[in-house]
């Protein structure tokens, strides 16, 4: 690629000085924030998007999966929260917090973006969006101010303690952590654009296999042109909706702002091209309608940053337990096949789990600086099980807690025993 020589240069004002800055308002910097500003912290949260929730709002995400075992969600207190006050906007009744097979799985956007909202404000967070992570400030092994880009220009906050929970990693990167990314081959699970569709005459829909069936004939005409090897969807709240969790964009890198822009055209021509199907082949899609595509594509898998810490398949496989375990996960390996077709799905039993202990969101190297969400320490097979939204909550839930601490203590994040994060996060309700 050709370069062009440019120096920026310029003074950036400081638009805010505060003890915790979350970066990014997904699940995972949502319950950061929270945590930390219930124990009396003065928090900042800085978010790309004007509304809080990430791919739950943006991404269109309508289910959530589970992460309960024997029945218990494994995500207190403030994974069932949310959900609650989600509900809350369809005048749905609370859910409690033994699972059944879909209870408060099922979530609308909006419900998502006003439910963590609520969260947030109530909390005390301050709140800037439209705040787009541009690049960081260090001095002698800490950052001092991260800079963002929004209508105002460039605009620094400093912070005492940094939460990354961009799900990239970008903060960390750009601070210089060290990372992994993808599979042995390079390639970062794939990309999903989202969709739903209304006007679904639920009644006269053939089974999965059969829609399946129908899909792979008009894959093999050249009618599709998709690598996922089923069609995904999902029931909604209303009676006529059905989500659609089912194209597959591969080796695209989802940090290269090219790749990111052709998959997110490629992935709307198979939305496109699923529309048609659905219509023409399909009972009861003969009117179907579309009712909503996410705002952007949907990102599995990105940098994952080096901790103190590390664990992988082998701690899947063992149902690994630790003295700092921050958060405990039930749900299987779930690949979606970096570079074509096929999931490989590994599933534990329904009374088994692993932990994540608490170096996996520690980056060595940066003093002040903590990971919530994806792009923790693991490797490519265990992110597939730890990246969905509700252990994505309890990580979150850790970091604010860290930081929390680190600033009571005046320390820094490294230097805590994880044994007592683990205690302070059962005294605020987690299930650990």
């Amino acid at each position: 690629m050709k370069q062009i020589s440019y120096v920026l240069k310029e003074d950036v004002p400081l638009a805010a000085e505060t003890e915790i800055l979350v970066i990014g308002a997904g699940p995972g910097g949502l319950c950061a924030a929270v945590t930390a500003a219930r124990r009396g912290r003065q928090v900042a949260l800085a978010e790309h998007y004007g509304s809080p929730g990430g791919m739950a709002n943006v991404g269109e995400i309508s289910p959530f999966m589970p992460n309960h075992c024997s029945g218990e969600c494994l995500d207190r207190p403030l994974y069932p929260e949310w959900l609650n006050r989600m509900r809350a906007y369809r005048s749905l009744p609370a859910i409690a917090n033994r699972h059944s097979e879909w209870d408060g799985r099922t979530v609308s956007r909006y419900g998502a973006m006003l439910a963590a909202e609520d969260m947030l404000l109530e909390a005390g967070v301050k709140l800037h969006y439209h705040h787009t992570f541009f690049d960081l400030r260090k001095e002698d092994g800490s950052i001092t101010d991260v800079i963002f880009h929004g209508k105002s220009g460039l605009r620094a906050i400093r912070a005492k303690i940094v939460i990354d929970a961009t799900g990239d990693g970008d903060v960390a990167a750009r601070a210089g952590c060290r990372f992994e990314f993808g599979n042995s081959e390079g390639y970062c699970q794939p990309m999903t654009l989202c969709f739903k569709l209304c006007n679904v005459d639920k009644n006269r829909m053939p089974p999965r296999q059969e829609i399946t069936a129908l899909y792979l004939k008009a894959k093999e005409a050249g009618r599709i042109d998709c690598p996922r090897e089923d069609v995904l969807w999902f029931d909604d709240f209303d009676s006529d909706v059905i989500h659609f969790n089912t194209t597959r964009v591969v080796k695209h890198n989802p940090l290269d702002a090219e790749d990111l822009s052709d998959a997110e055209i490629i992935a709307r021509r198979q939305l496109r091209a699923f529309l048609k199907f659905l219509r023409e082949e399909v009972p009861g899609f003969e009117r179907a309608e579309l009712h909503s595509v996410a705002a952007r594509i949907g990102v599995r898998e990105s940098r994952r940053i080096l901790g103190k810490a590390f664990i992988g398949i082998r701690e899947f496989e063992t149902r690994a337990k630790f003295p700092d375990g921050i958060a405990r996960v039930n749900y299987p390996i779930d690949i979606h096949n970096p570079s074509g077709s096929g999931t490989d799905l590994r599933h534990l039993s329904e009374d088994e789990y692993y932990e994540i202990p608490y170096g996996c969101i520690v980056p060595p190297g940066v003093a002040n600086l903590l990971i919530a969400g994806r792009g923790i320490s693991v490797d490519h097979a265990l992110h597939s099980s730890m990246r969905v939204m509700p252990p994505v909550c309890s990580i979150g839930q850790a970091a604010g807690m860290a930081a929390s601490m680190a600033v009571e203590r005046g320390c820094a994040p490294e230097e805590l025993i994880g044994e007592k994060v683990r205690e302070a996060l059962r005294e605020f309700g987690a299930n650990i």
